[in-house]
């Protein structure tokens, strides 16, 4: 099939390179003013666990060469989500548009005029780039995810991906997985944030990972409370006030290793903006300010200095709950 990637930073770069190998026909939709559009041009990866190096040619596409595709995947950050929909709008034919990345307000966050069929789902890897290779991992405990259905385009998708040695899951209520697992990134980011995007300090400070346990506890049974589905169960399990000890154990060992650079802190350090996104929505679904929601508040609340965040610390000292329980 014919696809087009729009945002081929990290997690565009892999499965793009992992699509082209498995022999469909890759684009990279270029950013106005780079040069080089319309060349070809090379997707290079390197598994950092075992060293696996796929390069693959790709062509680069202005907007205005848009040609007609099969499947569109777009892999933009979250705070520069709106930024794709006038591209989309113009797109030719009816293509799958699946939007591959954070985005917690699901399908309700993306307009219902765009042209072809929309599909979301979440990538299964985390790295960064280096001398222009991009350097990833697998993340054993999250397989890339997404939703059940979608049409052909997205089960070619996931066909290709197990055929290229990656977990796929399918789920059904991919809006609500979403939006617990930004309750996730953004408690980490914002321990991150604490501790300077350093995961060898985050994984010795027992306290800001305590609060960093106790703030996905509170957002997870606020988006339950609230009636929303499909938390993603591994993360639920572990994320229960029972299993905190557990927890933070677990989390000081992740941090500590390669991982916790890969796939945390390297995004977090580069993609701030990103991440005071995510902040903010989730601070939004549990109703902060308005209302304090306990640790959830005070370690979102603590990472954004501008009007939003000092409302938030002020909702959080007029509770008078305790800072850190």
């Amino acid at each position: 099939m014919k696809v087009l990637i729009i945002g081929a930073g990290v997690i565009g770069s892999v499965y793009g390179a992992e699509l082209a190998a498995a022999g469909h026909h890759v684009a990279v939709l270029e950013h106005p003013g780079r040069k080089g559009q319309g060349e070809p041009a090379e997707l290079i990866t390197r598994n950092s666990v075992d060293g696996r190096t796929v390069r693959e040619p790709v062509a680069l596409l202005a907007e205005d060469a848009m040609s007609l595709h099969d499947l569109i995947l777009v892999t933009v950050r979250a705070d520069q989500l709106a930024s794709v929909f006038p591209s989309l709008r113009r797109t030719g034919g009816h293509p799958t548009i699946l939007f591959f990345g954070n985005n917690p307000g699901g399908r309700a966050a993306i307009p219902a005029d765009l042209a072809g069929s929309v599909a979301i789902g979440f990538p299964g890897v985390g790295g960064f780039v280096r001398d222009g290779v991009v350097r990833y991992q697998r993340i054993p405990q999250q397989a890339t995810t997404l939703q059940a259905g979608g049409g052909a385009a997205v089960d070619s998708f996931a066909q290709s991906l197990r055929e290229r040695g990656f977990p796929v899951t399918r789920i059904a209520d991919m809006d609500g997985w979403l939006a617990y697992h930004a309750v996730f990134v953004a408690s980490v980011a914002a321990a991150l944030y604490r501790c300077g995007t350093s995961p060898t300090r985050l994984a010795g400070d027992r306290g800001t990972l305590r609060l960093m346990c106790r703030a996905i506890e509170e957002g997870f049974t606020e988006l339950a409370r609230r009636g929303v589905k499909g938390a993603p169960a591994n993360l639920r399990l572990l994320h229960r006030p029972m299993l905190r000890p557990v927890a933070v154990r677990y989390w000081s060992r992740t941090f500590r290793s390669p991982m916790g650079e890969a796939v945390f802190a390297a995004h977090a350090r580069h993609a701030e903006g990103e991440m005071h996104c995510l902040m903010k929505s989730v601070a939004t679904q549990a109703g902060i300010p308005g209302r304090a929601v306990g640790n959830l508040g005070r370690l979102l609340g603590s990472c954004l200095t501008d009007e939003w965040g000092e409302q938030a610390a002020q909702s959080i000292a007029d509770s008078g709950r305790p800072r850190d329980r």
